[in-house]
């Protein structure tokens, strides 16, 4: 089994109070004009205020089997952390819903369905759940932080979301695997890491996937040819975003796998360092590509 992050290699995981301020002047086709792409992150968005509090749920679990001082207090961060994400995810899609999205509808099922699993699906396996969820989300983040042609052509305001929701994931994505190491570890630590990140990725493809189609329906742009051509383009070709994200989930299937052995990139250092300088002032629309030249 893989052992716990060291202390020295765990960044200082930092809640940051934000609250962005979401209203209508906002343009709807916030990424490049273009309703594909945004519907694309609008889709994640929908996911994150109940998968927030999933995750939360599935590492408070195991709160009380935590010994070690300092994952105790990573475990309170992460906590926190979510919750705010999952806060400010909750006006963004309430602005999606005042422009005539039945954002209601969906959290209600998705509602549901989680609260089924939790009372259904043993507690181990929805931390390692939780663990996959994290692994994607980390993924995610990287490319967010480090590749600025994710979000070169989005609108200030939605740059500033994502990039800090990233940073924070980039922050606390060992959390819940430490937990699990900690507290959910037996003779089928592994098998069941395996299986439920086979179980998330296809989660994935199915709810992103049909969310998009269901937002671009809700928006009237589902024959709109050209948008579903640069969404295509975004995903899979330049930048390539599920690309690049689907190469680094066979990673997580090694048995000594750890969230912090992957190479962490320079931008993403930077970034930390970013966030950590100007915590006070974030939202902001500066970034390290502006002020380093990149």
């Amino acid at each position: 089994m893989p052992a716990l992050t060291p202390p020295e290699a765990r960044p200082v995981i930092t809640p940051r109070n934000i609250r962005f301020a979401f209203d209508e002047s906002l343009p709807a086709d916030w990424h490049s004009g273009e309703p594909g792409i945004t519907v694309f992150y609008d889709a994640l968005s929908l996911t994150f205020p109940e998968g927030e509090r999933f995750f939360i749920e599935s590492v408070r679990n195991f709160a009380a089997q935590i010994d070690d001082p300092r994952l105790k207090a990573d475990v309170q961060a992460f906590t926190s952390q979510e919750s705010i994400h999952s806060r400010e995810h909750a006006a963004y899609n309430a602005l999606m819903a005042a422009r005539g999205i039945p954002v209601e509808k969906f959290e209600r099922m998705i509602r549901a369905g989680t609260r089924f699993v939790s009372r259904h699906v043993p507690k181990k396996a929805l931390l390692a759940a939780t663990c996959a969820y994290e692994h994607y989300t980390a993924l995610f983040a990287e490319l967010l932080l480090g590749d600025r042609r994710l979000l070169a052509d989005a609108h200030p305001f939605y740059r500033d979301i994502w990039r800090w929701h990233a940073m924070e994931e980039e922050e606390h994505k060992a959390v819940a695997f430490d937990v699990y190491q900690t507290a959910a570890r037996d003779r089928l630590s592994y098998i069941r890491r395996v299986i439920a990140m086979l179980i998330v990725t296809l989660d994935f493809w199915i709810t992103n996937r049909g969310l998009i189609v269901w937002l671009m329906i809700k928006r009237r742009q589902f024959w709109n040819l050209r948008a579903w051509g640069r969404v295509f383009w975004h995903l899979w070709v330049s930048p390539g975003v599920w690309r690049r994200v689907m190469a680094g989930v066979f990673g997580y299937m090694a048995p000594d796998f750890h969230p912090w052995k992957r190479e962490v990139r320079p931008e993403v250092l930077a970034w930390r360092s970013f966030y950590r300088q100007n915590a006070k002032r974030v939202p902001m629309s500066a970034s390290i590509f502006d002020t380093a030249g990149a």
